[in-house]
């Protein structure tokens, strides 16, 4: 048993560039979905307090045109987003329609730890302490068992977070669902897993990291959120009774963490199918409970045994990425509901297979070089392509730059890539099947110094990114460059691997385990 492979929706597949990827996968989606439905698209900038530069988007029909920033829309109302972005208030307004909530009460600074202590022990524990405002898990602390504990907490996220209005409730059993809503309709859910391998009975817990996070690299939302091996992860499988050496057995799941974050490499798991009419209702009524929410997210802890949930928070920009992109179960396309929602007229427009370069349309608008720039509108009709396997002597001839001329020149989409076995490929794609021919057919001649001695054709029908491009592995490098990169990453990896195995040698030492006594004292004596 191995862990499941990332499988891309196949319009997505190579089609999200890096600057999409991430925190702005939100914000790519659901403007290329709208691109490529034929609609007008515009980034632009804002500016916020402390002068920080927000990137925002609209779309157009000609008629009428939407505003965008992440994944919200302008059909969602300001006085929504405020409400969200308050707990304590969303809370309240919760509570006038009977959504179940948890119980608790928000404080200030102003208020005495002792009064904080106090109403924890009234409530009774465990507890959660969160702050009023804020997002993506910061200063959230779950499942506290001891009053001086949340006392200690409270003084972490008020005075070194800097979040002085907290929430202190109860805390509820049961599984945490992240669920996308808009208006009456539940699009979907998902659950978080903390960052976890799978045995099989051949690879230890190291190699198992690294073959996940080989899968991670894969997923757009994942790429940069991979599982990097600290003391957090040593410290965990020695209380298990771990270590990285260990070879788990086949099925066996390890957990490498505690809480749950993406960004810490946790795994984003679709749950929709496990949803009851209920439940969906519960996270339908949330946002009937807020005025002006048209779509959201909820988190909802949900306890399967007695059909039920309780609402945690409503997030006005909820993150599509876990549910398009999901390490397990059905990928959901939330960014083509939204713009359904927004733009239903073009429900049954014809997707275009192309995308486009939002590294290089959104930098000079990062760099504060231009407030907005406009993209020109996404070629409509159906798209045929073409793969091209061009061999003879073909390289160092000027192919490449011959074929690119000649893709400009007759509005072709698609890339020119020399091989490493001495052929040239080119991936070309057109709304005009006589044009991508004569393409064909003029790539028997190419430039005057080749020589083609043969083509392979395959039918192309994967996106493509708008233009035509030369791709060369490392064309900015040089070779000396390439190789010295390459050493100074072999020699760090070492080095973190030397440092780990130093931690798990002392750790694992009968002095270390007879001195942890003494040296939660002096932690305690240190802390005070």
């Amino acid at each position: 048993m191995t862990e499941p492979e990332f499988r891309w929706m196949p319009h997505h597949e190579g089609a999200i560039p890096p600057a999409g990827q991430g925190k702005r996968i939100s914000t790519y989606n659901v403007a290329l979905e709208g691109w490529r439905r034929g609609l007008q698209l515009d980034f632009y900038s804002v500016i916020e307090e402390e002068s920080k530069l927000k990137l925002r988007y609209s779309l157009s029909n000609g008629e009428r045109k939407h505003h965008f920033q992440l994944s919200m829309g302008d059909k969602v109302t300001q006085e929504a987003f405020d409400i969200c972005d308050n707990k304590e208030l969303t809370k309240q307004y919760l509570k006038k329609l009977n959504v179940p909530v948890p119980g608790g009460k928000m404080f200030t600074d102003k208020h005495t730890k002792k009064e904080i202590g106090d109403y924890a022990d009234e409530i009774g524990y465990p507890v959660v302490l969160k702050p009023k405002d804020g997002n993506a898990g910061k200063g959230v602390f779950a499942n506290i068992q001891r009053r001086s504990d949340l006392l200690n907490l409270v003084s972490h996220v008020q005075d070194e977070l800097g979040f002085k209005d907290i929430i202190v409730e109860r805390f509820v059993e049961g599984n945490e669902y992240r669920i996308v809503v808009i208006e009456d309709r539940v699009l979907g859910a998902m659950i978080r897993r903390p960052a976890s391998v799978l045995g099989d009975g051949e690879h230890t817990i190291s190699e198992l990291i690294h073959q996940k996070n080989e899968i991670r690299r894969m997923n757009p939302h994942l790429t940069s959120r991979l599982i990097k091996v600290d003391r957090e992860i040593v410290d965990l499988l020695h209380r298990s009774g771990y270590t990285l050496k260990t070879v788990p057995k086949e099925g066996e799941r390890v957990f490498l963490r505690f809480k749950s974050n993406l960004s810490a490499g946790g795994d984003s798991i679709d749950t929709t199918e496990d949803l009851t009419p209920e439940i969906k209702q519960i996270a339908i009524d949330a946002g009937k409970a807020i005025p002006g929410l048209a779509h959201y997210g909820v988190d909802m802890i949900v306890d399967h045994e007695r059909n039920t949930g309780t609402i945690l928070e409503v997030n006005a920009r909820p993150g599509l990425g876990g549910h398009m992109f999901p390490m397990e179960g059905q990928a959901r396309d939330f960014a083509k509901e939204i713009i359904d929602y927004y733009f239903p007229e073009t429900k049954d427009a014809q997707r275009s297979p192309l995308f486009f370069d939002f590294d290089a349309i959104i930098e000079p608008i990062m760099k504060r070089q231009a407030t907005i720039t406009e993209l020109k509108t996404a070629p409509t009709g159906p798209f045929y392509g073409k793969e091209l396997y061009i061999s003879g002597k073909v390289q160092n001839v000027g192919f490449q730059a011959w074929a690119r001329r000649e893709a400009l020149d007759n509005d072709l989409h698609g890339n020119v890539e020399n091989l490493k076995d001495g052929r040239v490929r080119i991936r070309v794609m057109s709304t005009d099947k006589d044009v991508l021919e004569t393409f064909k057919a003029a790539c028997y001649s190419g430039p005057y110094r080749a020589e083609v001695e043969d083509i392979e054709e395959y039918n192309w029908d994967k996106p493509m990114k708008i233009g035509f491009e030369t791709i060369s592995l490392m064309q900015n490098l040089s070779l000396r460059e390439v190789k010295e990169l390459a050493k100074e990453r072999e020699r760090l990896e070492k080095e973190r691997a030397r440092a780990i195995e130093k931690y798990e040698n002392l750790i694992n030492r009968r002095t270390w385990k007879y001195t942890e006594p003494l040296r939660k004292v002096v932690k305690k004596i240190v802390t005070k």
